[in-house]
């Protein structure tokens, strides 16, 4: 079953490690068999405050397993992951769907 992973952003700080982060993470979620489907501010905030201010970025998978495997692995957890440390606020959730 498809999976994804919702990120709501803020991101406070645009240092030159998140901006590798940005470029390399792309990367990783494409070669793990991930997909954006959504990447920045709405377009409309319908309700609520949070979108007004935070960006959404959702990448699809294949599976559960897939999103997993790209989240827990060696080079985002250690490489990747630490390049945005102190930049901002970042709420991740891994959904399942259809």
């Amino acid at each position: 079953m498809t999976a994804y992973i919702v990120v709501a952003a803020r991101v406070d700080k645009r240092t030159e490690g998140f901006i590798e982060y940005s470029k390399r993470a792309g990367e990783l979620t494409y070669r793990c068999g991930g997909e954006y489907i959504v990447r920045g501010p709405a377009e409309t905030v319908l309700e609520g405050d949070m979108w007004g201010q935070r960006p959404c970025v959702i990448s699809r998978w294949p599976s559960l397993e897939a999103a997993k495997a790209f989240w827990n692995s060696e080079e985002y957890q250690e490489v990747l992951k630490p390049l945005r440390a102190d930049t901002g606020l970042y709420d991740v959730g891994l959904f399942e769907g259809s």
